[in-house]
């Protein structure tokens, strides 16, 4: 019995934080019409700028950055607007400029073969960026986003 409640409390213990985040706001970013291509792996990195608007009101922010996408299937064409679910501890206060970090594609611990399903922050793991699907883009292929804050209100 023991050993029982010893390996429950060891795997919860390693929950990855994102597994308990809830939606604090959305993230609309519009991307450049044209961007750099990789060749090996093929890739394709396109600059956006964003707006986030907190759940439950509040204050705008104005992010720059980049998207990159990456595999043989990427093709992120013309104009695009993403909209992405910001994802994060439903107990902390959003402090301002608090997206302006690197993201990077998460996959479930279960099926590492399978595409991102959120792209996790490398600075604070606490908040992430999960797409909201256009039939667009495949929001599998998309695998790092950089933000940096443009204007935060005061």
């Amino acid at each position: 019995m023991r050993l029982l409640i010893a390996s429950i409390l060891s795997v919860l213990a390693f929950t990855p934080s994102y597994a308990t985040q809830t939606s604090v706001g959305d993230l609309i970013c519009t991307l450049s019409e044209t961007g750099e291509r990789g060749v090996t792996p093929p890739s394709q990195t396109r600059a956006m700028f964003c707006t986030f608007k907190p759940a439950g009101g509040g204050p705008e922010e104005r992010y720059s950055g980049e998207i990159k996408s990456v595999g043989s299937h990427s093709e992120l064409s013309g104009k695009l607007v993403l909209i992405w679910a910001v994802m994060g501890p439903p107990d902390r206060k959003l402090q301002p400029g608090l997206l302006e970090q690197t993201y990077v594609g998460q996959t479930d611990a279960d099926d590492a073969d399978e595409p991102p399903t959120m792209l996790v922050g490398e600075r604070d793991d606490s908040y992430g960026l999960r797409l909201s699907t256009n039939g667009k883009a495949e929001s599998g292929t998309i695998t790092v986003v950089i933000l940096k804050v443009q204007s935060i209100p005061t």
